[in-house]
């Protein structure tokens, strides 16, 4: 017999014949009738006896229900094995979502994109960066991991590590050039607050520069 909670059961009913009886339909219409005590659940099915503590308990289905009334399905009350509580959808819940996490996530790692002769002739090129949320720490990346950190990946810890994309000059007048790739690192430090992002480059305001 499944187990229900008390709050699923309603206890300590009585029948005086010619309602229920222990066979079921369609054989049930000259069938004995049950006489005594029985018990409901909160599913509409009923069971002999005041309580399920009386013992072994047998089904009563009802004698010529009429047709708006179901029949008592105690397959499907077999497969009650624990009641049913709010806990257990938020435990479902948790665990689907769980369950859908990767395991293992990537950590971004130092991958350096370097400029090509394209982005020579154009004078320009991307360089991407990421930090570390909760300290100053600043890692050189490319720009599959930029793209997969922008987009919050479920394969990569998306959520501890914010990506930055900027432009970096290559040619031209080299103080032109020094000047305006330390304002765009300026901009960085300034606007999202990457404090010492400069010293992480070294100062390097030049690097790559080619003259042409």
């Amino acid at each position: 017999m499944a187990y229900y909670p008390k709050s699923q059961i309603k206890s300590g009913l009585y029948t005086n014949g010619g309602e229920y009886t222990l066979f079921s339909p369609p054989n049930n219409t000259n069938a004995t009738t049950y006489v005594g005590y029985y018990y409901q659940t909160s599913n509409g099915i009923r069971f002999t006896g005041k309580t399920p503590q009386d013992g072994p308990s047998q089904v009563l289905y009802p004698i010529n229900p009429p047709s708006n009334t179901p029949t008592p399905n105690f397959t499907s009350t077999i497969t009650y094995n624990k009641p049913f509580s709010f806990g257990d959808s938020i435990n479902n819940q948790y665990t689907e979502i769980k369950n859908s996490i990767p395991t293992t996530r990537t950590i971004p790692s130092y991958n350096v994109t370097l400029p090509t002769q394209n982005d020579y002739n154009l004078g320009v090129f991307s360089r991407y960066f990421c930090k570390k949320n909760n300290e100053n720490k600043y890692i050189e990346i490319d720009q599959t991991t930029y793209q997969d950190l922008n987009n919050k990946k479920s394969t990569i810890a998306w959520d501890l590590y914010t990506p930055i994309t900027t432009l970096w000059y290559l040619t031209g007048d080299k103080t032109t050039v020094a000047k305006a790739n330390k304002g765009l690192v300026n901009l960085i430090e300034k606007n999202q607050k990457w404090y010492g992002f400069s010293h992480y480059l070294k100062d390097n305001f030049t690097q790559y520069y080619l003259e042409s």
